[in-house]
């Protein structure tokens, strides 16, 4: 009984969230930064595993999940002609339940739990012509940790981005999107993390059939945050493959490399890889499962890390 309170607890402090995300307040603590990096840590980990096929193109992991396929910084059928009518609009929810070694992110002294994810949101995501597409989604998710429930967080993100696809650069898509994120911790009133992101890129996509597909490309990221220990920009390059067995079911294989530049003379290289099988219900349903292994490293070693998530769970969407 106390897990179904918890989660209609959390799912309404999410609906609020949606009006309240402009409140000026800011939680002040001795372990916000801390914080703040620890959530920014697992959505990271998290978010990717689960949604790889629903990110659109220039969006990190954190930040939203929309019908455009991909990863990361990824857009696979934006660039894939799509002979069915379009849908630009779509609601979506996910539940998922991961595992995770390294809870907290830490280079020593490692501590596994379980968690549960959780997401909704809404996306508008219309073609503008033969090159132009349009994408805007505003989205709510939630972290419910099994033993660890202190690090219990929510993440708010709203924003939208431009993606044109170049027919006479040899079918280069460039992208770019601005993203607000927020973090809570149930009281709507305080958050504890801010950011204000800009994303640009370029991804080169090389279709062999209508089974498999090759992908690579770079983006960057420049990022406003508060509290400003966690403000960084991030650099990466991608590459990933996808294979359909059926059409039903498909796997892909993702490794993105980045260096983050803090604005407080930290940098760090992390290297995210991430393998997903999923089984595609309907145009409504479909369920995954993942395995996703991050390092970083960093020039303050306080920060290395290494973790592995894995888990798996149900998608739910309504196109129209």
């Amino acid at each position: 009984m106390q897990k179904i309170r918890r989660f209609y607890r959390t799912i309404f402090a999410g609906a609020l969230g949606v009006f309240c995300f402009t409140s000026p307040a800011f939680a002040q603590n001795a372990s916000t930064n801390s914080s703040a990096e620890q959530a920014r840590q697992t959505t990271e980990q998290t978010v990717p595993a689960f949604q790889q096929q629903s990110l659109p193109l220039g969006v990190n992991t954190n930040q939203l999940a929309t019908s455009t396929p991909g990863n990361l910084d990824l857009g696979i059928q934006a660039i894939l002609k799509r002979k069915e009518a379009e849908q630009p609009y779509r609601f979506f929810a996910d539940v998922a339940d991961f595992y995770t070694n390294n809870v907290a992110s830490v280079s020593t002294g490692k501590q596994s739990d379980a968690f549960v994810f959780m997401d909704l949101g809404f996306t508008y995501n219309p073609k503008l012509n033969k090159e132009w597409s349009l994408e805007t989604t505003i989205r709510q998710g939630f972290f419910e940790y099994n033993h660890f429930t202190t690090l219990d967080f929510q993440d708010f993100n709203l924003g939208g981005g431009l993606t044109y696809q170049s027919q006479k650069i040899w079918n280069i898509a460039f992208f770019s999107r601005y993203n607000f994120e927020r973090f809570t911790k149930g009281n709507l009133s305080q958050d504890f993390f801010r950011n204000n992101t800009l994303t640009v890129g370029a991804q080169k996509t090389f279709v062999f059939d209508s089974n498999k597909y090759l992908y690579v490309g770079y983006s960057s990221v420049f990022g406003w945050a508060v509290p400003y220990d966690s403000e960084r920009d991030e650099h990466g390059i991608y590459g990933g493959v996808h294979y359909n067995f059926t059409p039903k079911v498909y796997c892909e294989i993702y490794d993105r490399a980045d260096c983050f530049a803090y604005n407080i003379g930290r940098t760090d290289f992390n290297n995210t890889v991430v393998a997903t099988v999923g089984y595609v219900f309907n145009d409504h349903a479909r369920i995954t499962a993942s395995f996703t292994y991050v390092t970083d490293r960093s020039n303050q070693s306080v920060y290395d890390y290494g973790a592995l998530t894995t888990g798996g769970g149900v998608a739910l969407q309504l196109k129209f």
